[in-house]
């Protein structure tokens, strides 16, 4: 399927009816490419938060600013914000399938030089979605479910006004499709089991 940003496009704007296919998302000088170029980072970035997809998924040890950062004195360290992250996943604990009793507890925060986390666990290692631009990675399902969800902010400006209600048909594919890879990516991978929550555990 799809292995560029154009052709995403280029997807989007066939499931608006669109007969004229983009060159060069980035060059193209047609209201089509236009309308694209000022949505299409914006919904690919919202898409990769929304799931923790494992081609989008990185392992980096952080960097520490400040320990016993003040303020806040609530926490024990203060770690730089990784430059190409969307959506912190979890600070790693040790325990590779966390339950209550063993998640790392953090904060989202600020600093004037960027975005901060903040934690009480030293050599902090997070896993986190980053922000992939490379479409070669995507896999199929995601590449169209990425297409619908762009036709569906660019309908409006694409089809005067949209009295065919193309918006409302495109999200609706999206769901489907968005749907379908979410569980392609979950079933490609084999978790452990779930831990016993707190009440089962007190029973044992």
């Amino acid at each position: 399927m799809a292995a560029s940003d154009t052709a995403i496009a280029n997807l989007a704007l066939s499931h608006l009816g669109n007969k004229d296919s983009l060159s060069d998302i980035e060059t193209d000088t047609s209201r089509e490419a236009e309308v694209c170029r000022i949505f299409f980072d914006t919904v690919r970035d919202e898409m990769l938060r929304q799931f923790p997809w494992p081609f989008a998924t990185k392992f980096a040890e952080l960097s520490e600013v400040e320990e016993e950062p003040d303020p806040p004195d609530e926490w024990g360290y203060s770690y730089r914000y990784p430059s190409d992250c969307l959506y912190i996943r979890r600070i790693l604990s040790g325990a590779r399938n966390d339950s209550r009793a063993t998640r790392e507890p953090y904060k989202i925060g600020v600093d004037g030089t960027g975005k901060l986390i903040y934690t009480d666990l030293e050599s902090a290692v997070v896993e986190y979605t980053f922000r992939n631009e490379d479409p070669t990675d995507y896999p199929d399902d995601f590449t169209m479910a990425l297409s619908y969800r762009l036709a569906s902010y660019m309908a409006p400006q694409l089809t005067q006004g949209d009295p065919f209600a193309l918006r409302d048909f495109c999200l609706k594919m999206y769901a489907l499709s968005v749907s379908a890879a979410n569980a392609a990516a979950f079933n490609e991978e084999q978790p452990d089991e779930p831990p016993d929550s707190e009440f089962i555990s007190s029973r044992a």
